[in-house]
């Protein structure tokens, strides 16, 4: 899949796992607090024998749960920790092996843990924490409970009910598990991403935040084309990086067939009949939706495809899409994406307003430098120009020293002429250098070759697709170079090439030094246009191809 490289700077990876927040905890230890109070006046007054270590496990849990409570409501905790929650199972389990009386109560306070950690850490966690509860509960071996389990009957039957709700209940809390993920990523997006950085480097931040989030393969955002927004796409291998227009084209038409709700497509092995195209809505499915599907999950390299419309007001505005390895991918993501799907197209819309104000007001800076442009640096230009043109009327035309103030006077009318196509792009905001770097080129070799008596063959096209700023650079570099072969050289000839070869503008100029001299010349490495090309993100190089002359060539990528 081919791309162009816009790696952002250093991103932090957003951690989805960090237990419950704030007020969730607060709520928790509130809880915990409350519970431990009560309990252990309930078991004092129903106990008739507490014992020594019974009495010292409800105090210390007692004291524990008040110092967590205090800690919470002063802020100075700052992050959940898993431990917490089994030391609440352990206290719970430990209190029912040393009291007698008062333990199907104590057994009630194992949800609440295994619950929030479930919604916090994950459901994996919170079966872990549920099974060593239940695990607590039957090493209780001497208790009645344990002996209506030996004995059967209606007596076991409520600790059977016990050992499988506990469990349930750490699935039961997915849904809050999953809304709480949903949560965290809305919440880091909006204190983390700032639009005021433009449209390309937040979509790149975006689609690599979202996909260390959902651990996904591969993460494309996918905005209009014609609206010149990017299709960015963030993978494991390659970073965040904005795909070509070949590309980005190729993604709009398979996303075209996808409905208006969230869908996934998964590829499935031939003897595996469930549905490969599911819609996450009330909607009939499209027909011919599966083919697009798997060619774009084809693109990515990927098995299963989630993907999220950008809609606001009736109206799309692109595609989330998200692409896993496996054949299921993450079960939350769909719900995730989906729910984050306007506080994304927000954020994405913001940058663009950015972009198109920073637009405006350099629009408005460009016209007012043209103005003074025009008002200032071309009038003496001109008031060359027509003494030039005067002092060449009174020379006669036999005269020797016609023909050089006639090239004095081409030269400068072509000045003039380049002064005003400056001014003129400056007021229009074309970017594009295609009509100015050419001619500008061709322009300054006829002066140089008229001024210096240096023999400049050069071979290009009419027209090269660079930006004004990339043909500003490439004009400088062509005049450096001239200017150093005449005065670090004796060469009475110049070739200079300059052409587009798979999107990388290339320069090489070739002078012949070394035949004038009859040997290879001292090695000489232009630091200034070594630097300029590697802030264009090319390169240079000089070379001997025949063993005397040298060839110095630029590679810049478009």
């Amino acid at each position: 899949m081919s791309s162009s490289a816009s790696t952002p700077d250093t991103l932090i990876a957003p951690t989805i796992d960090k237990g419950p927040s704030a007020e969730m905890r607060r709520f928790s230890a509130g809880m915990r607090a409350i519970t431990a109070l009560l309990c252990t006046m309930l078991l004092f007054t129903r106990e008739q024998q507490t014992g020594f270590w019974g009495t010292g496990v409800l105090l210390a849990y007692c004291l524990w749960s008040c110092w967590l409570l205090w800690r919470e409501a002063s802020g100075r905790i700052q992050r959940a920790a898993l431990w917490v929650y089994w030391i609440d199972v352990a206290w719970s389990c430990l209190s029912m092996k040393l009291l007698s009386t008062g333990t199907m109560l104590l057994v009630l306070t194992l949800v609440n843990p295994v619950v929030l950690t479930s919604i916090g850490y994950g459901v994996t966690q919170g079966l872990l924490l549920a099974l060593a509860a239940s695990a607590g509960l039957l090493l209780d071996s001497g208790s009645e409970r344990m002996f209506g389990i030996g004995v059967g009957g209606l007596q076991g039957l409520p600790l059977l009910v016990v050992l499988a709700v506990i469990p349930a209940t750490a699935v039961f809390a997915r849904p809050m598990s999953a809304l709480r993920r949903r949560q965290v990523l809305i919440d880091e997006l909006e204190t983390q991403l700032d639009p005021r950085r433009g449209l390309d480097p937040i979509c790149a931040e975006l689609v690599e935040r979202l996909r260390n989030s959902t651990q996904a393969e591969v993460v494309a955002l996918v905005l209009p084309s014609g609206l010149g927004a990017p299709a960015m796409i963030a993978s494991r291998e390659d970073g965040s990086f904005r795909a070509k227009i070949e590309v980005h084209m190729r993604l709009e038409a398979l996303l075209s067939h996808a409905p208006p709700c969230p869908v996934s497509h998964v590829i499935r092995r031939w003897w595996d009949l469930r549905p490969r195209t599911r819609l996450h809505a009330d909607l009939p499915m499209p027909d011919g939706l599966s083919g697009p599907l798997a060619e774009l999950a084809h693109v990515l390299d990927v098995r299963c495809l989630h993907v999220v419309p950008l809609t606001r007001y009736a109206r799309q505005h692109g595609h989330l899409v998200a692409g896993y390895a496996g054949a299921r991918g993450a079960p939350y993501t769909v719900c995730a994406l989906a729910s984050a799907a306007p506080e994304l197209l927000r954020v994405v819309e913001q940058a663009t307003l950015v972009d198109q104000l920073q637009e405006e007001s350099s629009a408005h800076e460009r016209a007012r430098i043209g103005r003074d442009l025009h008002d200032s640096a071309i009038q003496p230009y001109l008031g060359l120009k027509y003494a030039v043109e005067c002092v060449a009327l009174r020379i006669p035309p036999d005269n020797p020293a016609r023909a050089e103030v006639d090239s004095l006077a081409e030269l400068v009318n072509g000045e003039v002429a380049a002064l005003r196509e400056l001014i003129s792009g400056l007021r229009t905001g074309n970017d594009r250098g295609d009509n100015a770097l050419v001619p500008a080129v061709r322009r300054q070799v006829r002066r140089f070759a008229v001024l210096f008596g240096i023999d400049v063959e050069i071979d290009c096209p009419d027209s090269l697709p660079t930006t004004r700023a990339l043909a500003s650079s490439l004009f400088h570099m062509i005049n450096e170079v001239l200017n150093n072969i005449r005065k670090h050289t004796t060469a009475r000839r110049v070739w200079i090439s300059l052409s587009v070869e798979l999107d990388t503008v290339r320069l090489v100029v070739r002078d012949n030094a070394g035949s004038m001299r009859g040997r290879q010349g001292e090695a000489f490495h232009p630091r200034s246009l070594s630097e300029r090309a590697e802030e264009l993100g090319g390169s240079l190089q000089i070379s001997h191809p025949d063993g005397l002359n040298t060839e110095l060539a630029i590679q810049i990528p478009l």
